[in-house]
């Protein structure tokens, strides 16, 4: 049988529905939906970039912040802390404003009075009580400039550094206030005051609680140290602090000279109800006669007390002892119309090349304070 050919129908052109999601190539609709593709890309490219860079700046963070837990010295913590904010984060100025009193009284003495200058363009610079009130008395959060605006304060004069953006951190619990923290680069885009800064005021708090606990340390470290009566050193820490000076001359070739002072008073003073006051005063006639600076001075026994004279060799603390003893006689305490009067006996110990240890220098001041009592004791009254 023959094979029957089949004949080939021609087919119409199929029209293109509108709504179909498969556009021809070349179309209007298909460059739209490649322009819109490549716009998607780009901003998830950025949106991990940001993820990255968010990660990035964290674990900055997260390594400045173990900083704040390695020491209790606070000028020790904060010199660290900011070199490594720096190093970090590469600002092109880096200031630390403080204005808490007792911080500056404790830890930045030098830098109560002037700004000084820690590393290349890293500051620890004093901020009056009023302008840190004024700046940030409600602020809780920090505040990012984009340029130099009149709410950023005042840079160091003379410090070269010209601010295009910065973040200003304040430093604050509560109601208190330690400072600022400013961080500021000469690129216009490196702060934006549209960035969030979350961040920031969290490094902010932990550096304010850092400080805080800092302080408090101290505090209860005077405790441990200070004699409750007179507010000296007591017997302890007066006998570490001439050690450290002890090696400390050793090592150096200095002089060190020690004073073992011994109250007597004319009346006994365990007799008066403000006896206590009794010994408080001669305390605070023998500091204002001493140097405010460069001497220690602690409590050694009941009525002794130890005064550590690093660098004055032994000549020069004896010349000492004669305005000490006028000065105590001619000041007695009075109560009442009961005056009692104060007199001292004063040994000098002070370091030789015999000396072999820091206590050596004590039992010599005692042995002479002991040599004087027997010399100038009444007959037949034991020392």
């Amino acid at each position: 049988m023959p094979k029957r050919s089949m004949k080939k129908v021609p087919q119409e052109p199929c029209a293109v529905d509108p709504g179909s999601s498969a556009p021809a190539a070349g179309s209007p609709d298909a460059q739209r939906l490649r322009r819109e593709n490549e716009a998607l890309r780009k901003e998830l490219a950025g949106v991990l970039a940001n993820a990255l860079e968010n990660e990035k700046i964290w674990r900055h963070f997260a390594a400045i912040e173990r900083i704040l837990f390695r020491t209790r010295e606070l000028d020790r913590l904060i010199e660290e802390l900011l070199r490594e904010i720096k190093d970090r984060f590469l600002s092109g100025l880096l200031v630390l404003y403080l204005c808490h009193p007792e911080a500056l009284e404790r830890f930045f003495q030098s830098e109560a009075r002037t700004s000084r200058e820690i590393d290349s363009g890293t500051w620890i610079s004093p901020l009056d009580g009023e302008s840190a009130h004024a700046l940030f008395g409600s602020a809780l959060k920090p505040v990012l400039f984009s340029t130099e605006t009149d709410g950023c304060p005042s840079i160091l004069t003379g410090s070269g550094a010209t601010l295009r953006s910065a973040a200003l951190i304040p430093l604050k619990i509560g109601d208190i206030i330690f400072g600022a923290l400013l961080l500021g680069s000469p690129d216009p885009a490196r702060y934006n005051p549209e960035d969030g800064t979350d961040l920031l005021e969290q490094l902010g708090v932990n550096i304010a609680l850092s400080m805080d606990n800092c302080l408090t340390y101290e505090k209860v470290r005077d405790f441990s140290v200070k004699d409750q009566l007179t507010g000296l050193f007591n017997f302890f820490q007066i006998h570490t602090i001439l050690g450290k000076e002890f090696r400390k001359a050793r090592r150096s070739g200095s002089a060190l000279s020690v004073l073992v002072v011994d109250f007597n008073f004319v009346h006994d003073w365990d007799e008066f109800e403000s006896g206590m006051e009794v010994l408080k005063h001669a305390v605070r006639l023998l500091a204002d006669i001493l140097p405010k600076e460069g001497c220690f001075m602690g409590r050694y026994g009941s009525d002794e007390f130890l005064i550590v004279l690093p660098g004055v060799p032994e000549d020069e603390a004896r010349e000492v002892i004669p305005h000490i003893s006028s000065t105590l006689r001619k000041s007695p305490y009075r109560e009442g119309n009961t005056a009692i009067l104060i007199t001292t006996a004063i040994g000098v110990g002070a370091l030789s090349e015999r000396t072999t240890g820091a206590q050596d220098l004590v039992d010599s001041a005692c042995a002479e304070l002991c040599d004087l009592k027997l010399r100038h004791a009444p007959a037949g009254e034991q020392v």
